[in-house]
C-alpha cells in the first residue's frame, strides 16, 4: 500500500512532453518500481531494520518560522534548492519570486518578482543571486538590494538551480542543454547540447562543481564529467535500466545531484563520485576516468549523504539505507516513512531526514534506528540545509523554518 501511495505522488511530479496516452501506464506500481522476485533477491540487505514511530522528539528547538510564499497549486511544488550563508537565506518560489531572508530572525530583507514560475531554485556567488524561469530566462540580482543586474534568454525552461564557479554560472534546461554564462554579464560562454527526452520528471539536478570540472546528470540517464573552462566532455556513463512494461519505465532521469566523496585532500585518481537515477541504479564512478567501482539496485530522487566512509540514501519507498562507500555493501536498511523522503543530512552525531507528510526524523547512523520524530505539519519536499548547529526546512506551503540543536 505504501508503494502505491508513493506512486501516486511521484506521478504528480511528472512533466509529459509527448506520449503517455495509455492511462493504465499511470497505475501500475509493479512496473514503476520493478518489484519482481528477481530484483528482490538482488537487493536483499544483510540486515533489515523495521522501525516503529518513536515516542520522543528529535531534540531540535525551533528558532523561527516565517511565511515566505503561498502554496503552489496542486500538484506543483516550490523549487527545492535554497542557499544559506553566514547571515542570509536566499530562496525562490514557484510563483516566480526570489526572497532574501535574514538568517538571524527570518525577516524578509527584499523580495523580487522575476517573471514566470521558477522550477530549479537559486545559486549565488559573492555579489549576486541567480535563478532561472519557466519562460527560459536566467536572471541575476544584487544580493544586497535585489536589483536586477541582467537577464539572459536561453533555449527553453530552466529546470535546475544554477551553480557558480570560476566566474561562470552553470545550469540545465528542459531540452537537456548545459549552459555556462558569464556571471558578471550573462553572456554565453559555452553550451553543451544533449539529446532531449520525450518524457521527463519535472526539474533537474544542479550540476556539481569539483575543482576543474562539473559532474552533470541528465534525463537520458547520462552522467558526464565536463570541463568548467570550455565545456569539453571528459567522460560519460549511462545509468539506463533496460526493460519494463509501461511508458513510465522509459524514464531514466537523474534528478539527484551527483555527489563526490569529499576527500579533496586525496589524489584525484583515488576519489569517487556517486550518481543515482529514479529507475533503479546507484553507481560509484572514479572521479578522473569515470570507470565503475560498484553498482547497487536502488531508485532515488534525492542525493546520498557521505559520512564516515558510508553513503546514506533514501529510496522512493520511504526506506533509508546505509552502504559502504568503497564497495557498495548494504550495511542496514530501515523503513522510515510511508511517504517520500528528502535527502538525509548530518547534524552533530545524528542523521536527519524529512518527508512529504510533514515529519522530521532523527536516526542513529550505525543502525538506522529512529531516535526521534517531530511533526512539522507542512509537507517537506526540498532537502534540509544544515549550517553549523542549525537546520533549515523549506516547506511546500511556502514556510521557512529554522531549528537549532541544543
Amino acid at each position: 500500500m505504501r508503494k502505491y501511495s508513493n506512486l501516486l505522488l511521484i506521478t504528480a511530479l511528472l512533466l509529459l512532453l509527448s506520449g503517455c496516452s495509455n492511462a493504465s501506464s499511470w497505475s501500475s506500481p509493479g512496473s514503476w518500481f520493478g518489484d519482481s522476485d528477481e530484483k528482490d533477491k538482488k537487493t536483499k540487505p544483510l540486515r533489515t531494520t523495521l522501525v516503529a514511530q518513536p515516542g520522543q522528539n528529535t531534540g531540535l528547538v525551533e528558532i523561527w518560522n516565517r511565511s515566505v510564499a503561498s502554496s503552489p497549486d496542486s500538484p506543483f511544488f516550490h523549487p527545492g534548492r535554497f542557499v544559506v550563508t553566514g547571515s542570509d537565506i536566499f530562496v525562490a518560489t514557484y510563483q516566480g519570486a526570489v526572497v532574501h531572508l535574514s538568517r538571524k530572525d527570518g525577516s524578509t530583507l527584499w523580495k523580487k518578482e522575476v517573471g514566470q514560475s521558477i522550477k530549479g531554485g537559486v545559486g549565488i556567488d559573492d555579489k549576486r543571486v541567480f535563478t532561472g524561469t519557466d519562460d527560459g530566462e536566467m536572471v541575476a540580482l544584487s544580493q544586497a538590494t535585489g536589483e536586477e543586474l541582467w537577464r539572459q534568454r536561453v533555449s527553453t525552461s530552466v529546470t535546475s538551480a544554477p551553480v557558480a564557479a570560476d566566474g561562470k554560472i552553470f545550469f540545465l534546461t528542459l531540452d537537456s542543454r548545459l549552459y555556462a554564462l558569464n556571471a558578471e554579464t550573462g553572456a554565453t560562454v559555452w553550451v553543451n547540447n544533449n539529446t532531449p527526452e520525450a518524457l521527463v520528471i519535472m526539474g533537474a539536478a544542479t550540476p556539481t562543481v569539483d575543482q576543474d570540472r562539473l559532474f552533470v546528470g541528465y534525463s537520458s540517464g547520462d552522467v558526464q564529467a565536463v570541463s568548467i573552462s570550455n565545456g569539453k566532455v571528459l567522460w560519460n556513463d549511462n545509468l539506463t535500466v533496460v526493460g519494463g512494461r509501461s511508458e513510465l519505465d522509459l524514464l531514466q532521469d537523474i534528478d539527484a545531484a551527483i555527489v563526490t566523496d569529499g576527500r579533496s585532500g586525496q589524489p584525484s585518481q583515488s576519489r569517487k563520485v556517486f550518481a543515482v537515477n529514479h529507475q533503479g541504479r546507484l553507481v560509484a564512478l572514479s572521479r578522473d576516468g569515470g570507470s565503475r567501482s560498484w553498482t547497487h539496485d536502488l531508485s532515488a530522487l534525492h542525493p546520498p549523504l557521505v559520512w564516515n566512509d558510508r553513503l546514506f540514501i533514501a529510496d522512493m519507498d520511504g526506506t533509508m539505507r546505509a552502504l559502504g562507500m568503497e564497495d557498495g555493501l548494504e550495511l542496514w536498511r530501515g523503513d522510515i516513512s510511508d511517504g517520500l523522503l528528502t535527502a538525509p543530512v548530518r547534524l552533530k552525531d545524528r542523521i536527519f531526514i524529512a518527508d512529504n507528510k510533514g515529519r522530521l526524523f532523527s536516526l542513529d547512523p550505525t543502525s538506522g534506528r529512529v531516535l526521534g520524530l517531530d511533526r512539522i505539519g507542512d509537507p517537506v519536499l526540498a532537502d534540509p540545509m544544515v549550517v553549523g548547529q542549525e537546520m533549515y526546512l523549506w516547506t511546500n506551503k511556502g514556510n521557512m523554518i529554522a531549528l537549532r540543536s541544543p
